[in-house]
């Protein structure tokens, strides 16, 4: 979603990203782009390599989650 700023003329995204793995949030913090919650991602693909359990693991857009 993406919204004009009336006094610039500048567009803005209020899309917010977070880790998911297995359906549940793992991240504690919300992105403000895929590319920012990388890190995050990979750090917990590290884990499930590590211990695999069968995880499934996803960065998830929560602007359009719930769409």
């Amino acid at each position: 979603m993406q919204t004009k700023d009336k006094k610039s003329n500048v567009e803005t995204s209020n899309e917010r990203y977070v880790v998911m793995r297995n359906g549940a949030r793992v991240s504690d913090e919300e992105y403000s782009s895929r590319e920012d919650a990388t890190a995050e991602y990979e750090h917990w693909n590290r884990v499930i390599t590590r211990w695999p359990d069968g995880s499934k693991l996803e960065i998830v857009n929560l602007s359009r989650r719930g769409k």
